[in-house]
């Protein structure tokens, strides 16, 4: 009876260290499962983290305050921010995502969840995988896991670190892990110059500080396909050289669809002058009026080929400035200046054409070419060699006849008499 009652004490025994060795080994199962998921967790985040902050800009333009950008772990696997065998499902068959809102403008919040698979029931186990995975770990809990604490629409982060709540983000349900990642200031962690538009962004095209295009060589490098380049001032150094292609134009001051301001002007700096405001200068001083003005006050232009001047002046008419020339208006191509407040030919009031020698019956034609306008066709008669008596009265002159004139020289009875003359033709103004 003895061994039988100590072979029964022994199985008592034995079945009680059994239960222990079970409850330890349970555990065991349960750490190396929490161990496992922070760590892969962690792994996410990291990927995650360093995707937003390189991509900042392109998430800007889709992630709105109430619509998240999803990234998945094979979005960060293709991109290379995963190892290609990484397993985007952790130990309880949950997977792995990151959603993105964008509350303010400028500003990135991110948050990683676990969705889908089976929810981690054990609250305990759900707070340890949490803690392990640091400061950004969290999760979405049960209704009563702490009382009325806890909200099942809210994410908490690990001993109440930080909490959101998921009215922007796709809530994953309770029993589902999270992590908070820091928020991402679009410019600041993306220092670079776009070279494309970036919505609601123009800061970042535009230059924060200077651009130079000279490399560690020494080398210049060029900028081409420029359609329009406004600038305060246009510093060509050294021997530099400004050369608008075939068919463009500079324009000063304003252009075609941008009133004018100030007085353009172009100013040249002749070598061995010295430090001056200007040697020589293009100035449009007024409305439809350009000037070149020198340092000395006497400003010469030369030309090797011809000028042309404007169809611009009226014989005869008023002018505003002695001294401007212009040609005539008709077209002749005389160059008429200002005189006097008058527009007149450079060779005065009476310009002579052609010189005839007369006698009486000569006829004397219009000038050939006739008068530009503004000028009247006249003529003048003066003897040469006449031969008459000393009592003898002679009338020279000029009668009006188709297409010019008939010269007459006669005595005081109106009878021809013998002799020579001269007659000359004028445009008079």
């Amino acid at each position: 009876m003895d061994p039988i009652i100590a072979a029964l004490v022994a199985l008592v025994i034995s079945m009680a260290g059994v239960g222990g060795f079970v409850k330890f080994a349970k555990m065991g199962v349960s750490n190396v499962q929490v161990a496992a998921t922070a760590s892969q967790q962690l792994t996410f985040n990291a990927a995650t983290q360093q995707y937003v902050q390189d991509n900042a800009v392109t998430l800007a333009q889709s992630a709105t305050a109430t619509v998240p950008v999803t990234i998945t772990a094979t979005q960060l696997a293709t991109a290379g921010y995963l190892p290609a065998g990484y397993a985007g499902t952790n130990t309880f068959g949950q997977t792995w995502q990151a959603q993105v809102l964008q509350p303010t403008a400028g500003q990135l919040e991110t948050l990683v969840t676990s969705t889908g698979g089976n929810p981690i029931t054990d609250t305990k186990q759900l707070a340890q995988i949490a803690a392990q995975t640091g400061a950004s770990g969290g999760f979405v809990p049960y209704a009563t896991q702490a009382g009325t604490t806890f909200s099942t629409n809210t994410a908490y982060g690990t001993y109440g670190a930080w909490s959101v709540p998921l009215t922007g983000f796709a809530n994953p349900g309770s029993g589902h892990l999270a992590s908070l990642l820091q928020f991402t200031n679009v410019q600041a962690n993306t220092a670079f110059l776009y070279r494309v538009p970036v919505v609601n962004h123009p800061e970042l095209n535009n230059m924060q500080t200077d651009l130079g295009l000279t490399d560690t060589g020494g080398n210049a490098h060029n900028i081409t396909g420029i359609n329009t380049a406004t600038a305060q001032t246009l510093s060509i150094n050294g021997q530099g050289q400004f050369q608008p292609d075939q068919g463009g134009s500079l324009e000063l001051g304003g252009n075609n669809t941008t009133a004018g301001t100030g007085t353009p002007y172009i100013d040249f700096h002749q070598g061995g002058q010295g430090v001056q405001d200007f040697n020589a200068r293009i100035i449009n001083d007024k409305n439809d009026h350009v000037s070149i003005q020198a340092a000395n006050g006497q400003a010469a232009l030369q030309v090797q080929g011809t000028l042309q001047a404007g169809n611009v002046a009226v014989a005869g008419s008023s002018c505003s400035s002695n001294g401007i020339i212009g040609a005539n208006s008709d077209g002749s191509g005389q160059i008429l200046s200002c005189q006097s407040g008058t527009w007149l030919p450079i060779g005065g009031r009476f310009l002579q054409i052609y010189k005839y020698t007369v006698s009486n019956g000569s006829f004397v034609p219009y000038p050939s070419p006739s008068c530009p306008s503004g000028g009247t066709a006249q003529i003048l008669v003066y003897p040469s060699t006449i031969g008459v008596d000393d009592t003898a009265v002679v009338n020279m002159g000029a009668s009006p006849v188709s297409g010019g004139w008939s010269i007459y020289v006669t005595d005081g009875a109106g009878t021809p008499i013998g002799g020579s003359g001269s007659a000359s033709t004028y445009c008079s103004y």
